[in-house]
C-alpha cells in the first residue's frame, strides 16, 4: 500500500505529553504553583514561567536552598495527587487515544507516575500501555530522553514516531529526539512542529500493517470558499488508499 499524497504522512507511534495535550490540567497546576510559590514565599507568575513542562525535580533545585528541595518536591508532589480537581480531558483526546491500537501509542510526561494516573483518571482517558513518567529517565525535558526511551520501549525509529506537546521544553526534547511533532495550542512561533490548536484538527487512522496514516493538519484551509468546499469534497471521496 503507498500513498504520494503531499497532505499524508507516515508513522507507527504516537507519542503523547500529559498536560495541557491529552488533560485540561492548566488550571489545577496553576493553583498548584501557587500554592507553591506562597509556601516558599517566591512570585507566583516567575515559578509558572519557569516551570512550565519540567518535572518538579528539575524546576525546584532552580528557586529553593539544597537542603529544601526534596521537602518542597514532596510536598508538591502530595497536593498534585491528593487534588485533580478542574482536570478534564482535552477536546479530541478521548476520540484520538481509543482509536489507536495499544502498541501503537504512549504517554510521556514530566510528570511522576502516580500524579500521571491520576490526572487520567481524573478525564476519564484510557491507561497507555507504556507511560514514560518523571522518575522513569535521568533527565526531563528538554532532554530527548522520554522520547528515545519510549521508542525503543515501542520498537520503532524515531523518525517513524510523531510527538503531540503544548510546551516549548516538550516541543525540543521531540526535536532532540529526532522526531516529527504536532504543537497542540501552538501559533506559528512554534519551536518545533505542526501547530494545531486542539486534537480535534489531527486526523490518525490505523492500518493492519501498524502504519499510522496522518493526514496534515494544515494542509486544509481553516475557512473554505464555495469553490474550495466543492473541490474538497470531490477529492475527500476518492481519497480511500489501495
Amino acid at each position: 500500500m503507498t500513498d504520494e499524497r503531499p497532505d499524508v504522512s507516515w508513522y507507527r507511534a504516537a507519542l503523547f505529553d500529559l498536560d495541557g495535550t491529552l488533560v485540561e490540567s492548566h488550571d489545577t497546576i496553576d493553583r498548584h504553583t501557587r500554592l507553591w510559590a506562597e509556601r516558599v514565599g517566591l512570585d507566583a507568575a516567575d515559578v509558572m514561567r519557569q516551570s512550565h513542562g519540567l518535572r518538579d525535580r528539575d524546576f525546584i533545585p532552580l528557586l529553593v536552598p539544597p537542603p529544601r528541595v526534596e521537602t518542597e518536591i514532596r510536598w508538591l508532589h502530595e497536593l498534585s495527587c491528593r487534588d485533580t480537581a478542574g482536570v478534564t480531558a482535552a477536546p479530541g483526546a478521548a476520540a484520538l487515544t481509543e482509536s489507536l491500537p495499544a502498541g501503537a501509542w504512549a504517554v510521556v510526561t514530566s510528570a511522576a507516575r502516580e500524579v500521571a494516573l491520576r490526572r487520567l483518571a481524573a478525564a476519564s482517558l484510557p491507561r497507555p500501555t507504556l507511560l514514560i513518567c518523571s522518575e522513569h529517565v535521568p533527565r526531563g525535558k528538554p532532554a530527548p530522553d522520554g522520547y528515545l526511551r519510549a521508542a525503543a520501549a515501542l520498537g520503532v525509529g524515531v523518525h517513524e514516531c510523531l510527538v503531540f506537546e503544548d510546551a516549548p521544553a516538550g516541543l525540543l526534547s521531540a526535536r532532540s529526539a529526532g522526531m516529527a511533532a504536532i504543537a497542540v495550542g501552538g501559533g506559528r512561533d512554534t519551536v518545533h512542529g505542526t501547530p494545531v490548536t486542539d486534537l480535534r484538527e489531527v486526523h490518525v487512522e490505523a492500518f493492519p500493517d501498524g502504519r499510522l496514516r496522518v493526514r496534515n493538519p494544515t494542509a486544509r484551509p481553516r475557512s473554505l470558499t464555495p469553490a474550495q468546499r466543492t473541490a474538497l469534497s470531490g477529492a475527500t471521496k476518492q481519497e480511500e488508499p489501495t
